[in-house]
């Protein structure tokens, strides 16, 4: 189901910054994680296609076990001054990225997401430029969970992207005990080959569901401070363990 790293990826990204209650964003991190002064959160809608190098024609040989939509919550934290970000709550719709999400510390569940696929021959949308309207979906088990809308205001620049670190928790438990980990483990993942495409600033909303099993709505913005729709390519070789934790 899985191939060894490293894992290529390319996608599209909607991306939302926004700020969400500190109490409820420190909430979410697990020690030794603390928060981030600046106490951002990012909302991604994204479009992947992934192979690996045991694969690099799985794009071509089976496309359905290398593309995948995703959306996920990133809380930016700092781990002993070093600034990263960590994923408490991340969906996608489909197994092979799931199992993978797990192996690297993403918690990932299934859902359905649904993301606007701009294209600039159709005649009613036209190449991208400003005005132009993106949304994502990110629905599960009948309930809508998260949505984001953007609207294209202007050419943007790389640097005014978050810079991505993610610190993961890798955790399972034991078969023996439930309440004892087999692994509990923090490690941040290892990137490379970092190279973004076209960038575009814009406007930006983001609303969390409530949900009676989801709990994501803690989270929901309380000031949403903007938007950007990008490319990014990136190699991921796996993780570095900061850190194993017996209980």
């Amino acid at each position: 189901m899985v191939d060894p790293p490293p894992w290529h990826y390319g996608g599209d990204v909607l991306q939302v910054v926004f700020k969400p209650d500190p109490h409820e964003a420190k909430r979410v991190l697990p020690k030794p994680l603390e928060p981030h002064p600046e106490g951002l959160c990012l909302l991604w809608f994204v479009e992947w296609t992934s192979v690996s190098d045991l694969n690099p024609e799985l794009a071509f040989i089976n496309p359905e076990r290398a593309q995948y939509k995703e959306c996920f919550v990133a809380v930016q934290c700092r781990y002993r001054g070093e600034e990263g970000f960590t994923v408490p709550y991340i969906w996608v719709d489909n197994d092979f990225t799931l199992i993978r999400g797990w192996i690297q510390g993403f918690p990932k569940k299934l859902a359905r997401v649904y993301v606007t696929r701009h294209h600039p021959l159709n005649p009613k949308m036209g190449p991208l430029r400003p005005g132009v309207k993106l949304k994502g979906i990110c629905e599960a088990h009948g309930e809508r969970i998260a949505e984001a809308s953007l609207e294209v205001v202007e050419e943007g620049r790389v640097e005014d992207l978050p810079k991505l670190r993610f610190f993961l928790l890798r955790h399972f438990p034991s078969v023996e005990d439930p309440f004892k980990p087999a692994v509990f483990e923090l490690v941040r993942s290892v990137v490379e080959n970092l190279r973004f495409g076209s960038v575009w600033r814009c406007k930006a909303e983001a609303h969390f569901f409530p949900s009676r099993f989801e709990e994501l709505n803690a989270l929901s913005p309380l000031e949403v401070l903007g938007g950007h729709f990008f490319s990014l390519g990136m190699t991921i070789k796996g993780g570095a363990v900061l850190e194993r934790f017996s209980r």
